[in-house]
């Protein structure tokens, strides 16, 4: 019994982490509307990376759609990657 509720947390995890990572891009995207690129881009690395957070966890034991959710995290992972490589040659050029 306590497998069936262990189980069905760690499902919930993952749906919660995908919400809040998303919801995070989202902020960095109404930073960059407000012009703030530094904000705009931490809030979105920040957002990829809680994405790609339990992608470390036990697949057998996270949801059926195994696939799209990997395929969202593994997205994930290269715009945070990316954006992460363009932010530190931007702020370089600053100093």
């Amino acid at each position: 019994m306590m497998n069936v509720y262990v189980d069905n947390m760690k499902r919930q995890m993952e749906i919660l982490n995908l919400i809040v990572g998303f919801e995070l891009i989202a902020v960095g995207i109404l930073y960059l509307i407000l012009s703030n690129i530094e904000s705009a881009v931490s809030w979105s690395i920040f957002g990829c990376m809680y994405i790609v957070m339990d992608k470390y966890s036990v697949l057998e034991k996270m949801s059926s759609n195994r696939k799209l959710i990997e395929f969202i995290k593994y997205l994930a992972a290269w715009l945070g990657c990316i954006m992460s490589t363009v932010f530190l040659i931007y702020v370089a050029t600053m100093l």
